[in-house]
């Protein structure tokens, strides 16, 4: 089995919060895009963090629908990452464990249900357009 990839750098003297998280990497229906939740000016993979105690799945289901009002079916795991990233929202540097799945989605909730507005990227502009490089390499995955 291979090594779990570890993304952006651990800086000595930094006090890091773990956190457990879980994305989904959907492709629109010609593969030519994926789905993105843009926030604070940068884009993310349709996901977040777990609450404690729950599964990944359970997580990524749950945020895509909080942040898209959407379902999601996960169709298969991709694998696991950690990123080391700082959040100046929270002033905050995470080490992020995240959980990456392929889905597509489901139904949709009422206007105005999710926090977020869904776009697609194109899968060429993937590399410079996430703010988490494990997002990037998990699309490469899919």
């Amino acid at each position: 089995m291979s090594a779990t990839p570890v993304f952006g750098s651990r800086q000595p003297d930094v006090s890091y919060t773990d956190r457990r998280a879980a994305y989904a990497v959907i492709l629109a229906p010609d593969g030519a895009a994926v789905a993105a939740v843009f926030s604070r000016n940068h884009y993310f993979l349709p996901g977040g963090g777990s609450l404690p105690n729950e599964m990944p799945e359970q997580a990524v289901v749950r945020e895509v629908r909080e942040e898209m009002g959407r379902g999601v079916r996960l169709i298969r795991p991709i694998g696991e990452a950690i990123q080391y990233f700082y959040a100046a929202t929270d002033d905050r540097h995470y080490r992020m464990w995240a959980t990456f799945f392929i889905g597509e989605l489901t139904d949709t909730l009422p206007p105005g249900s999710g926090e977020h507005e869904l776009v697609y990227l194109p899968r060429a502009e993937a590399e410079k357009g996430f703010f988490h490089e494990s997002h990037v390499w998990a699309i490469h995955q899919a």
